[in-house]
């Protein structure tokens, strides 16, 4: 019991590395969106964020994405690096309880199934759940006239498809050989 406690601890405390991780990452990223979109648009905080939700799902397990995305999402509202801000606790966890879920099915499913098929699928759940909380940011949240929610649905599907996926695959493939993450995660 204690070993899987120490375990258990451990993953907590890489999840709460990665959301630092993700949280510095957005204080850039999202200040660069709110300067290039007025704030109406995050392709860079978007991709950070969905990105850190696969990794910290994909390294530590089923709820280590809602630690790593609401530590994340606290650094945004502490440092208010965009003006949706007070919105992104909300919509990233929705992502990450569905991520955590699909991963707790596809591991019951297919326990051995590959490391880039997982990511496909983890992505794409990020994707389907893309088309109506898109449509809550924008039409609801930013009343912005319904046409510019259907410009929008693509480019947020392919930036969760493309540059989100690919960079979720390359950070857990060196995270997940690199020598200091195992002992962090080991239990011994």
């Amino acid at each position: 019991m204690i070993y899987d406690l120490r375990l258990r601890q451990r993953k907590i405390l890489a999840a709460l590395m990665f959301g630092v991780a993700a949280g510095a990452l957005a204080s850039i990223a999202e200040r660069v969106d709110a300067a290039l979109t007025a704030g109406r648009f995050t392709p860079l905080g978007y991709i950070n964020a969905y990105t850190w939700i696969l990794v910290s799902a994909l390294l530590l397990g089923p709820l280590a994405p809602i630690i790593t995305t609401e530590i994340q999402a606290f650094i945004g509202l502490l440092t208010f690096a965009n003006p949706l801000s007070w919105l992104w606790p909300i919509i990233n966890l929705i992502f990450a309880v569905a991520v955590g879920f699909a991963l707790t099915c596809i591991n019951k499913i297919k326990p051995q199934i590959k490391l880039s098929l997982k990511v496909i699928l983890l992505s794409l759940t990020c994707a389907l759940l893309d088309i109506p909380l898109v449509y809550v940011v924008i039409v609801v949240v930013l009343n912005l006239p319904l046409v510019v929610y259907w410009i929008s649905l693509p480019f947020y599907i392919a930036l969760q498809l493309i540059p989100t996926t690919i960079l979720s695959y390359i950070i857990v493939k060196r995270l997940k050989y690199l020598k200091f993450f195992q002992e962090m995660i080991s239990s011994t």
